[in-house]
């Protein structure tokens, strides 16, 4: 009985198969008589598929029962034998082992290598970028797409200038689950669409910059002084965080708002300055964000943080230089108006000085005149030229008297703008009838009253509306309007004349300009210095053959007495 036991045993450790009685006929092994299931089975084990014979052998079949039985039975016989035996195993136990080393650099290797081949396109794409929108942008499209990162979400929060808070910026992924499907869809309709071509495109997509998961976003902000949040701790490290527990009421706000449940968060930050915050999760996908996906986040945005504080510096600097600009323009201008202030003074010190110089001999000599031609002894060519002296004693005379009345101070008191006008119509009306000019008056009933000096400011109105009258042709036509608005009054007068050149205007105010043949170029800057000395403006649009526009505008008493109440 024994030794038919021992030869049934050895004819079942013979094959696999009938050890095993094993019914898996697609094995290559099974129904092959004295040859070793090992050798024919290729990388296959029990039904499981190995990279390397080695791998196969040492992980399955040294730990097969057919093989240690087979062990066993060579146990007691030749030492030689045994002692190869197990000299192979060992050395296919470290050969394996060696292999599985190989295999792990190999992958750190392609790992490393995938890496910088994703910076090296970082780099790439954001150095053609010249803006902190189209950066942020680019870096939120390489964090979630698939060729990328890879997260479902991405926010943006950066440190607003002097202020010690972080705002939500910009924001990248579905709003919902429902968006989640078709979000990326619309980025990735190319198959192996690259990184820089998916940025390109989504820097096209207006949907990008108004999602309502960017919307959500730009109504955040956070406190950096909250020194119970744990999300400002961020600022200084990559942190894993699960929402349920937070306890800081500002982080429990941020991850009610954005939805967020675990998720991480890695600060934008240059060796000097903290920029800002990232932070991203997958929320509809589920998969869990390790600490090696951690890792090339922290990477991947440490390379684009400098390329985005050397662009908001530009743009800072780019303001700057605005700001400075406009500084510049408006400090011409308050220099040039200096300088016109001081030639309306000189002038007007000039003006009486020489008006004090010239008026007593003028009344003298207009006065003598005028005894002249009383007398009965003149002959009639003597009276003509007296006459003439007279005449032009009188009007000089008043010319002297309408300086005057320009360079001495403003005394003002309440009145009705519409009745200067009135009288300023009433004194030209025969020189307007007489060049056929048609004059059109839409002046407000309502009108508020002003405190003006009614006697400079019809100096004014004379001025402006007779510069019209020698404006126009024969037959033309002059609008005067007033109205009021606001806690302002406004007077316009409009003509349909030759107008005023472009190169014109900005001199249209100065003193002694003019472009008459017999002008002094002073009635329309001491028309403006009249206006100016009423806090009011005036100003003058005008095109070349489509006419002139002056309006004028001063504070209604009305307005002025409400506001004190």
């Amino acid at each position: 009985m024994d030794v038919e036991k021992k030869d049934k045993d050895e004819v079942s450790l013979s094959t696999c198969w009938k050890y095993f009685d094993c019914s898996e006929r697609d094995c290559p092994a099974h129904g092959k008589e004295n040859v070793a299931c090992w050798e024919i089975t290729g990388h296959t084990c029990k039904g499981r598929v190995f990279g390397r014979i080695e791998e196969k052998l040492v992980k399955c079949c040294f730990n097969c029962d057919f093989f240690k039985q087979l062990k066993k039975r060579i146990k007691g016989r030749r030492w030689a034998d045994i002692t190869i035996l197990e000299t192979l195993e060992d050395a296919l136990q470290r050969s394996s082992n060696y292999s599985e080393k190989v295999e792990d650099l190999y992958m750190e290797v392609i790992r490393r290598s995938k890496l910088m081949n994703l910076l090296s396109e970082v780099s790439r794409i954001i150095s053609g970028l010249d803006s902190e929108e189209d950066i942020i942008l680019a870096i939120l499209t390489i964090i979630t797409a698939n060729e990328g990162l890879g997260y479902n979400r991405a926010f943006v929060f950066l440190k607003e200038e002097d202020r010690e808070v972080l705002r939500g910026k910009y924001a990248l992924g579905p709003a919902d689950a429902n968006e989640a499907s078709d979000l990326w869809h619309l980025l990735e309709k190319e198959k192996d669409m690259s990184i820089e071509k998916l940025v390109r495109k989504g820097q096209r997509l207006s949907y990008i910059r108004k999602s309502e998961l960017a919307r959500k976003t730009s109504i955040l902000t956070i406190d950096m002084r909250d020194t119970t949040s744990v999300i400002t701790k961020g600022l200084s490290e990559v942190q894993f965080l699960d929402a349920a527990e937070l306890k800081s009421d500002q982080d429990r706000e941020i991850a009610r708002e954005l939805e967020l449940q675990q998720f991480c968060f890695c600060p934008i930050a240059t060796a000097d300055e903290q920029i800002g915050l990232v932070f991203v999760d997958n929320l509809y996908s589920g998969r869990k964000i390790t600490a090696e996906d951690a890792h090339l986040l922290e990477v991947v945005i440490s390379h684009a943080a400098t390329s985005l504080k050397v662009v908001q510096l530009k743009e800072s600097l780019k303001k700057n230089i605005r700001i400075l600009k406009e500084s510049y323009r408006k400090l011409k201008m308050n220099e040039d108006r200096m300088m016109k202030a001081e030639r309306l003074a000189i002038t007007g010190e000039m003006t009486s000085s020489v008006l004090h110089e010239i008026k007593n001999p003028l009344v003298s000599i207009g006065g003598f005149a005028r005894s002249l031609l009383r007398s009965e002894e003149l002959s009639e060519k003597d009276r003509e030229s007296v006459e003439v002296i007279a005449n032009e004693s009188i009007r000089l005379e008043k010319y002297l008297k309408s300086l005057q009345s320009s360079v001495s101070e403003v005394k003002l008191e309440e009145e009705n703008i519409n009745n200067v006008l009135k009288d300023t119509f009433q004194m030209l009306r025969g020189e307007m009838e007489e060049r056929k000019i048609n004059l059109v008056k839409n002046l407000d009933p309502d009108l508020s009253r002003c405190r003006i000096d009614e006697v400079k400011m019809h100096e004014v109105m004379m001025n402006i509306i007779k510069n019209s009258i020698e404006a126009v042709e024969e037959g033309g036509t002059i609008e005067v309007k007033s109205w009021n608005d606001g806690n302002k009054v406004f007077v316009q007068v409009r003509d349909n004349g030759e107008g005023i050149q472009s190169d014109r205007m900005n001199r249209i105010f100065s003193p002694f300009y003019t472009t008459k043949d017999h002008g002094s170029g002073l009635g329309l800057a001491f028309a403006h210095r009249i206006i100016k000395d009423h806090g009011g403006n005036i100003t003058v649009s005008s095109s070349s053959g489509k006419g002139a526009t002056f309006t004028i505008s001063v504070q209604s008493v009305d307005k002025e007495e409400e506001a004190e109440r």
